[in-house]
Formats: C-alpha cells, structure tokens, sequence
C-alpha cells in the first residue's frame, strides 16, 4: 500500500474518532451519530480512490 494512502488512512482514523467522541458526548442520537461518521468515512474512502485512480491512469501510457 503507497504511504499516500496510508497517511490519508490515518488521517480519516483520527479524525473520524475524533468526531464520533465528540457527537456522543454531545448528547446526540446514537443512530445520528453512527450515519455522521459513516458519511465522512464514504468521502474519505471516494478521496482514495480518485487519488489511485489518477495514479493508475498516469501509468497506463495512452
């Protein structure tokens, strides 16, 4: 795996830990909480894949 990848992986780790703990703790509904999280993860997970995607197609000549 590119270390890209990995370091974006991280980064979604952190952050989507971080904003769980924080909708929790704020009180909100659990079910809100869990789709909040999953939808920032999706973008993270589309963001990767553009970023591997444009890789592959730069190294595929034309």
């Amino acid at each position: 795996m590119p270390e890209d990848i990995k370091e974006m992986a991280w980064k979604a780790q952190l952050r989507l830990h971080k904003r769980y703990a924080r909708l929790a703790a704020a009180g909100k509904d659990q079910r809100k909480v869990t789709i909040a999280v999953g939808r920032e993860l999706l973008g993270f997970i589309w963001a990767i894949g553009v970023r591997t995607e444009r890789a592959a197609a730069r190294a595929v000549p034309a």
